[in-house]
């Protein structure tokens, strides 16, 4: 038996096909969107918090000492016996490689000095690139290989440069630059 008032009919699920098919593909359409979003980025690598130094050799606006300046420069490219170098020191900023890489292809005489027997600490300089190169390469390294990870500090000067190889460096690789002389 009931008391009261009959109850209110619900609404019933239409049978048309065409509402039906609307509203299966907006659901799909909206769970597609979702997980689209949803997943963007989740195949990028995560951003770097640090980045490795720089090394930026710089060049003198003055002749090297011993020249003199008014003489014409000469194209005769003495034999590179010591070269060395560390820290750089000058007014005008030059190319330089980052820490931690290695030399161009296409440097000529690349080679690598150990440190107490080829070339003493010190600072020393060079005029710059040998005839035809339009840069030359130098290169503190942690040990006599020639590793990305061993380098400590490394240039590519287009112009007289220097640099101070440390008692604590075990080589210094160079290529493509005119002799380097103790300072």
């Amino acid at each position: 038996m009931m008391y009261g008032p009959p109850p209110p009919e619900y609404p019933r699920a239409t049978n048309s096909p065409t509402i039906i098919l609307l509203a299966s593909g907006l659901t799909g359409m909206l769970g597609f969107l979702i997980g689209f979003f949803a997943g963007m980025g989740s195949g990028e690598p995560p951003a770097r918090t640090s980045q490795a130094p720089s090394i930026t050799v710089t060049i003198k606006d003055s002749a090297p000492p011993g020249t003199d300046p008014a003489a014409p420069a000469t194209t005769a490219q003495p034999p590179a016996t010591e070269p060395t170098g560390a820290q750089p020191t000058g007014a005008q900023p030059t190319a330089s490689a980052p820490v931690g890489s290695l030399p161009p292809s296409g440097l000529s005489g690349m080679r690598v000095l150990v440190v107490g027997r080829d070339i003493q600490p010190g600072t020393y300089r060079t005029t710059g690139p040998l005839a035809g190169q339009q840069m030359c390469y130098w290169a503190r390294m942690r040990s006599e290989s020639v590793q990305v990870s061993d380098v400590i500090a490394a240039g590519m000067p287009n112009g007289p440069a220097s640099v101070t190889i440390l008692a604590t460096d075990k080589a210094f690789q160079t290529g493509g630059c005119a002799e380097w002389t103790k300072a």
